[in-house]
């Protein structure tokens, strides 16, 4: 009964309920398929799955070891039983990758099969109906993994050497050590591939990934806004401000180019690849003079020259929109125009936009007697705030990240996961900005006043001071944000990534099960976030045992 009282009420009814569901899930074929297709689990799973329970914990107990090694002095008792265990326990790994390569090589497969570009790879064999590696590929991956592990041996082995050297060396290389095999675990837990819960592995790492990025960004909206004006702030911000707004006009006047619209507009009317988007839409919808109040459909053309061909060669194509100097054959010119290349006017407005935001926090934060950035991170808070959660991540994951690609000429092409990692990374941001002020502002201003008068500068009060204080006043609210971002990764389901809750729409479309599919993601959803605020209560009686 001691252990029950430990457990949160609401996960008691929740383990009340575990046997009805598991019943549920092990009879009904419905919830049993809809509950395999929202999880992710995919071929092979249950091997994928042992090799990788043996792979992580071996990796687990390699990070401990390095662990231990860097505070070996004051260990606990579980960590030095855990260095003690990591050497044999990779020995065995190792030796198990010869002995019994069956344990380790489908989860190793599995993650070198998804490392690759399933379209284009040619060591992928797509003759059969499953892709798979090729025999050769198969081997050499196993060599590679070999060899993976006897490094990783050898790391652990130097672990437990280290501690043994003397400074200055002793502390660098078990830091190292420690990086090494963190970053081991990181890729195992947060990068590669889970063949066995692959939904559940993608919902997870986005919040997470998000949470982390959403909270780095909260305290740099928190730090900018803690900025104070000094004599020379409007000056140095509004000569800034100028200087932008100089280089935009400087864009804004180079050389226009004359574009004509030649043919008849009876047919389509071809536009040349790399014309502006905003002349093309003035075609299109007949927004031209002349055009009446009908539209037009388009077509693309390589070149001027092509363009103009289409209209002897295409008979679908009446009309083609050329640069003048192009347009040699005498086709009756139905519209003349000049515009600003993309290659001036994008700069132009980039740099108009950021001088004339940058000159308006200026005046404002004149006014106010505040930093420019101070007011430029308030309104940042306070603007995203106001803005749902789904147009934030439609925003960022359609039009922007299309503009960067458009931008950099396809050299930022982001994946769907990034585009909505980011977004809700810069939604939530506003909110852990509040969160963190809230924390900052708790602190007595006397330890602030102490800190300066023991000599310690602006950054070290923070470090030192107010930051560790701050952030246990903060942990219950933050561990609220986690909660409700492993809910509304659900809404990246709109972008294509494959989530639980896309999982789910695919498997409803395809089955036309009208419950089981809803009822199994919401069950799974409660497990989750059940889970989570037990961890993150865990956590806050830690932080509380600690205040004492």
């Amino acid at each position: 009964m001691s252990r029950l009282s430990t457990i949160r009420p609401s996960n008691l009814v929740l383990l009340a309920a575990a046997p009805f569901i598991i019943y549920l899930f092990a009879t009904s074929s419905k919830y049993l398929r809809s509950l395999i297709a929202i999880l992710g689990i995919g071929n092979n799973a249950g091997p994928v799955f042992v090799g990788f329970l043996l792979i992580v914990s071996v990796a687990i107990l390699g990070y401990l070891c390095a662990r231990h090694a860097r505070f070996t002095n004051h260990a606990p008792g579980w960590l030095r039983v855990s260095a003690l265990a990591a050497l044999p326990a990779s020995i065995a790994l190792l030796v198990s990758s010869f002995v019994s390569p069956q344990l380790l090589m489908p989860f190793a497969e599995s993650v070198f099969f998804h490392a690759l570009s399933e379209n284009t790879s040619t060591l992928i064999d797509r003759s059969s109906q499953t892709w798979v590696l090729y025999p050769e590929v198969v081997t050499q991956v196993q060599t590679g993994l070999q060899v993976l592990l006897a490094a990783y041996t050898a790391v652990v082995a130097l672990s437990l050497m280290s501690a043994g050297l003397q400074p200055p060396w002793r502390g660098h290389v078990l830091l190292g050590l420690e990086c090494l095999t963190g970053a081991v675990l990181f890729y195992l837990m947060f990068m590669a591939h889970w063949q066995f819960a692959t939904g559940v592995a993608i919902t997870f790492r986005a919040a997470i990934f998000a949470y982390i990025f959403s909270a780095i960004l909260g305290l740099i909206w928190v730090g900018l806004q803690s900025f104070k004006p000094r004599a020379r702030t409007t000056i140095l911000y509004g000569s800034i401000s100028l200087t932008l707004l100089a280089i935009s006009a400087f864009f804004f006047m180079q050389p226009q180019v004359s574009y004509v619209l030649v043919g008849s507009t009876e047919g389509r009317i071809a536009i040349v690849r790399g014309t502006p988007q905003a002349q093309a839409d003035i075609i299109r919808f007949g927004e031209f003079e002349g055009a009446g109040d009908q539209q037009y459909r388009i077509r693309s053309a390589t070149d001027p020259v092509a363009a103009l061909e289409q209209i002897e060669t295409v008979d679908s194509v009446s009309g083609a929109f050329v640069p003048v100097d192009a347009h040699t054959q005498g086709y009756p010119v139905l519209w003349q125009t000049v515009f600003l290349p993309d290659k001036y006017r994008n700069p132009a407005l980039a740099f108009a936009v950021f001088g004339f935001l940058l000159l308006t926090l200026t005046i404002g934060g004149a006014q106010h007697k505040l930093h420019p950035l101070a007011v430029g991170a308030e309104f940042f808070v306070d603007t995203i705030r106001g803005i749902p959660m789904l147009v934030i991540i439609l925003y960022i994951g359609l039009p922007l990240a299309g503009a960067v690609k458009d931008a950099t000429g396809g050299g930022i092409d982001m994946t769907n996961m990034t585009r909505g990692i980011i977004a809700i990374s810069v939604g939530y941001s506003a909110y852990m900005a509040e969160i963190f002020r809230s924390g900052i502002e708790a602190i007595p201003k006397g330890q602030l006043e102490a800190g300066s008068s023991l000599g310690l500068s602006r950054w070290q009060t923070a470090r030192l001071i107010v930051l560790p204080q701050a952030l246990r006043i903060v942990t219950p609210p933050l561990g609220n944000e986690f909660i409700a971002m492993i809910k509304d990764t659900s809404l990246l389901s709109i972008l294509s990534v494959r989530d639980m809750t896309q999982r789910m729409r695919e498997f409803q479309a395809a089955s036309f099960l009208p419950f089981a599919p809803f009822n199994t993601a919401a069950v799974l959803y409660v497990v989750l976030t059940l889970g989570c605020a037990s961890f993150l209560k865990w956590i806050e009686r830690r932080t509380a045992k600690d205040n004492r």
